[in-house]
């Protein structure tokens, strides 16, 4: 649970040693991890890091793990070259260090993640999954872009009754 010491109730855990089975990619402005099935798919899924980025080798192997099951899976920089939360930080400056990285504020990286899915990778159907940060950002996702067709928050913040109303709409 988040408290004033730590503000965020996220935990890097055990970090993996993983070195993945994908690629990086440029996507326009940003960078992304790419891993493709081993059969050809016209479904891909949006994998959105917690705090801790893109690169973090956790979330890779989750990446990984969804293109072993046959979905195209992309983790997109959505920090955008900045730098993430590094577990050794001083909490006390966790809201300063996420001002120019708010979760509902990542339209135009989405735009180009789902136009390159779509035109360079031949996908038809897409979907997203976000941890922590990320479940905030799978939230502001799935009620503005009706092209995805499911959306998994895992542990992230719990929206307002008003989004909730509107998930469910």
């Amino acid at each position: 649970m988040a408290n004033e010491a730590a503000p965020c109730p996220c935990d890097i855990g055990d970090k993996m040693d993983y070195g993945g089975r994908g690629k990086e990619v440029q996507i326009e402005h940003i960078n992304a991890y790419l891993t493709k099935p081993s059969v050809k798919t016209e479904k891909a899924v949006i994998v959105i890091q917690d705090i801790f980025g893109w690169r973090l080798p956790n979330t890779r192997y989750m990446t990984d793990m969804l293109a072993q099951n046959g979905y195209m899976a992309i983790c997109p920089d959505f920090f955008v070259g900045k730098d993430p939360w590094n577990p050794t930080n001083d909490w006390s400056t966790f809201q300063e260090w996420l001002k120019d990285k708010q979760p509902t504020k990542i339209n135009k990286e989405a735009d180009v993640v789902l136009k390159y899915l779509k035109e360079q990778c031949n996908v038809t159907k897409s979907a997203v999954i976000g941890f922590c940060w990320g479940g905030v950002a799978t939230h502001h996702l799935i009620l503005h872009y009706p092209e995805l067709k499911a959306g998994v928050s895992v542990y992230g913040d719990h929206p307002s009754e008003e989004t909730t109303r509107k998930l469910f709409s």
